[in-house]
């Protein structure tokens, strides 16, 4: 190990100010002085399949989506912090950085300040270690979560249908040692002793870097979808019931809780629904559950983004607080072309924001609509 100087004053800087760019087919493992920026496809324009009602404005659903472009950037020396923080030198901070490729939301890590342009990092950095050789950016701000983890830091990985992903060292947030997170990364051929976790900040001697394909409240792609799909090949067995409710009812999280949703859970049974704990299924389980059910009902949450699994259209029904609203339901349903619906419910404790209060349903309403929509598929 060796010490780490204070990085501050660090600049956003767009990769082609510090790297060559070449095609990928010139992708040189041997060593090279030169950064290199590998432009693979330029950006994917989605047509974007509205939900057949949503407990927003209509125009707050775009009609369209734009990807960056798909890229691989190579950085010698790149230094890596868990958390998601990828540096350059003493002065640069590189766009990989920042989930949704721009400041808003801020970085949990990093502090901005305005009037320099520049930003400081918040975590005390003591030593540093070196990783030889290539190795691949897997880190994610949130990544603890199972969203964030699927969505985010899966959604780099496309880059495993161009490169041999056995040969590389996977550069990962310390954390990111489950169980589910480790079978959703074997799928694609990563095994655990490849992964290099970040308790210190790392160098790299050769850090390659894919753009993620997805991103949260802008974009899906098709990139991101092979991916899923990828996985899901891996673990399907073609079983499972045709109508499953996943449910939020034993989560030990104690926030925007569906307050009756044992009520609810009885009504869809009731209607041969499976009812289904995503949290207590393995990935295989899991995937088997979403990717082979012809219709998906439950509460709006990360358990639901499953979806990304699917292989044919399919009915989903998304229950939810009024004016609660995740764009990424709407993006997943357009890649897999299905057919979205929302119940809405309403919140308990007005004063509360709408991802964290406590919420009902009538389930006299929900009923009737269920019925309804269950005669429409039949």
């Amino acid at each position: 190990m060796e010490q780490i100087r204070t990085l501050r004053n660090l600049k956003l800087v767009d990769y082609r100010n510090i790297c060559e760019v070449k095609n990928f087919k010139d992708l040189e493992n041997q060593f090279t002085k030169k950064n290199h920026f590998y432009l693979i496809e330029q950006p994917e324009k989605i047509t974007v399949i509205p939900p057949s009602n949503a407990p927003v404005a209509k125009d707050f659903i775009p009609t369209s989506c734009t990807t960056n472009e798909f890229y691989l950037a190579r950085i010698n020396d790149g230094i890596c912090i868990k958390n998601q923080i990828i540096t350059y030198g003493d002065k640069y901070i590189l766009p990989d950085t920042f989930r949704n490729y721009d400041l808003d939301p801020p970085h949990r890590s990093l502090q901005y300040n305005r009037i320099t342009n520049s930003f400081l990092i918040k975590n005390k950095l003591t030593k540093q270690i070196f990783v030889p050789g290539d190795s691949i950016f897997l880190s994610g701000e949130n990544s603890n979560g199972f969203g964030h983890f699927l969505l985010e830091v899966i959604s780099r990985l496309w880059i495993t249908q161009y490169l041999d992903i056995s040969q590389y060292k996977i550069l990962m947030n310390p954390h990111d040692r489950k169980r589910w997170q480790l079978d959703l990364l074997r799928a694609l051929g990563i095994r655990s002793k490849q992964i290099v976790y970040l308790h210190h900040p790392t160098k790299c001697e050769r850090l390659h870097i894919p753009v993620q394909s997805f991103v949260l409240r802008k974009y899906a792609s098709t990139f991101a979808s092979s991916i899923w799909q990828k996985i899901a090949d891996y673990y399907d067995d073609g079983l499972g019931p045709k109508k499953i409710y996943v449910s939020r009812s034993k989560l030990n999280k104690k926030r925007r809780i569906l307050r009756n949703e044992l009520a609810v859970e009885q009504l869809f049974a009731s209607h041969g629904f499976m009812i289904i704990h995503p949290q207590e299924l393995t990935i295989k389980q899991q995937i088997n559950f979403f990717r082979n059910a012809e219709m998906i009902a439950g509460p709006s949450g990360s358990a639901m983004y499953n979806c990304v699994f699917q292989n044919n259209p399919t009915i989903k029904l998304i229950l939810t607080p009024s004016n609660f609203f995740k764009l990424s339901d709407v993006l997943i349903n357009t890649l897999n072309k299905g057919k979205l619906h929302y119940f809405t419910g309403e919140t308990v404790d007005v004063t509360l924001p709408e991802n964290v209060a406590d919420w009902t349903i009538d389930t006299g309403i929900l009923q009737k609509y269920l019925h309804n929509l269950l005669n429409e598929m039949s």
